[in-house]
């Protein structure tokens, strides 16, 4: 029962992984660079590729980002370290409120350290 629990929580983020790409794709493959006529009075032609541009590079990190968080839970998954973080805060308290609230700062702090480095690099980089 467990080994099923496990597989069918696997399942679920593989298969939101896969929707969430595959629905980026097609959205990608709805732009254009022409300038479209609705909007042809609000933007410059050289603002709206600058911001195709822009778009088309946001996405591009996204995916990169998205794929590493994808990666970082199925290595978290499979190799148990919720199980590990949990052990830790069970150690530490014996009350469930306390021990739910250490996982989850302990799991958002990680997750936050581990994906500071895109952050920085999205904010100084690309935004610049």
């Amino acid at each position: 029962m467990e080994n099923l629990l496990f597989l069918i929580i696997v399942g679920i983020v593989i298969f939101d992984f896969i929707v969430e790409r595959l629905l980026d794709y097609l959205n990608t493959t709805r732009w254009s660079d022409l300038l479209p006529k609705q909007v042809a009075d609000v933007y410059e032609p050289s603002e709206y590729k600058k911001s195709q541009a822009y778009k088309m590079v946001n996405h591009k990190f996204g995916m990169l980002t998205s794929t590493f968080s994808f990666l970082l839970i199925l290595l978290m998954l499979f190799f148990d370290g919720f199980a590990l973080v949990d052990s830790w805060v069970s150690a530490a308290s014996s009350h469930f409120i306390v021990v739910s609230l250490l996982f989850f700062a302990i799991v958002g702090l990680a997750s936050e350290l581990l994906t500071l480095p895109f952050d920085v690099y999205d904010t100084f980089v690309i935004e610049e």
